[in-house]
């Protein structure tokens, strides 16, 4: 995988787990136990490590080759 296409990737997983978190913040979804769940525990941690890749994408990649 090219640098550019990982960027592209990382930027895609990061836009549509803001759009979920925006999701559970401003719909009556919020109330549901399983979309909490699956907002908690599965989209809040992939957000953040999408960041934090996107943040240390050189350093990622260096460790990687």
């Amino acid at each position: 995988m090219t640098a550019s296409t990982l960027r592209r990737t990382l930027r895609w997983v990061h836009i549509a787990t803001s759009l979920v978190i925006g999701t559970y913040l401003y719909s009556p979804w919020s109330s549901d136990p399983t979309f909490t769940a699956i907002a908690l525990y599965g989209v809040f941690p992939l957000m953040g490590l999408s960041g934090l890749a996107m943040w240390q994408q050189g350093r990622l990649a260096r460790l990687l080759k």
